[in-house]
């Protein structure tokens, strides 16, 4: 049985603690730069999927693999992520509304890092999108003050990547490889990987069936 791992960037044992609340606003300055936008704005229809994460980093220099179950579902103003620990038991609550993040939890080791983030990297991969007509190949663009590069193949976005010329501290990019399934209308790839070369982590995802709402 997979554990909920909150502190995304280190394995422990599942447990139960007090609950502990943040709310945050969107935009509060943070450490990984990039802009959040409300979740009734964003260019897609409302889906509810289950997801099982795996993540890569290193800790005082050691390899560390982390695990965490989530049901990811956007739905009308709200972003919502539920982490799942045993028998499917409420870990946390993740919430972006309008320009708000809340982040509620129930049992695992504190959170290593702000609730930001996720939902940052959750923006990066289902909705950060270079605008107009994608046609297979390579394309270059400005977003949100980053430059991204968009690689489509089949009708299908397959790569992206998230550079700051810039911020001379961040140094490499963001990049996210998507399985199949990713397309214009609607974007519901059946694995993602988030590849982040600025704080040196990977995040594996694989996607059940998406349910759209």
């Amino acid at each position: 049985m997979r554990c909920a791992v909150v502190a995304a960037f280190a394995l422990a044992a599942c447990g139960h603690a007090p609950p502990r609340h943040v709310v945050i606003a969107s935009d509060a300055p943070a450490a990984y730069p990039g802009v959040l936008h409300p979740p009734r704005t964003l260019a897609a229809p409302d889906f509810m999927v289950r997801q099982s994460l795996t993540i890569h980093t290193t800790r005082d220099g050691k390899p560390v693999d982390a695990e965490l179950d989530a049901v990811l579902q956007k739905r009308g103003p709200e972003l919502l992520v539920l982490g799942l620990g045993p028998m499917d038991a409420k870990a946390f609550t993740l919430t972006q509304r309008e320009s708000t993040i809340e982040f509620e939890q129930f049992m695992g080791p504190p959170m290593a890092f702000s609730p930001r983030d996720m939902i940052l990297d959750i923006h990066r991969v289902f909705f950060k999108r270079l605008p107009g007509a994608a046609a297979d190949g390579t394309r270059n663009g400005e977003l949100d003050g980053e430059h991204v590069e968009e690689t489509w193949q089949d009708g299908e976005l397959r790569h992206i990547v998230y550079t700051r010329p810039a911020d001379k501290k961040l140094k490499g990019s963001v990049k996210i490889d998507l399985g199949p399934g990713c397309k214009p209308a609607r974007c519901e790839p059946a694995t993602a990987t988030v590849h982040n070369e600025w704080f040196s982590y990977t995040v594996e995802i694989a996607n059940d069936p998406f349910e759209w709402l």
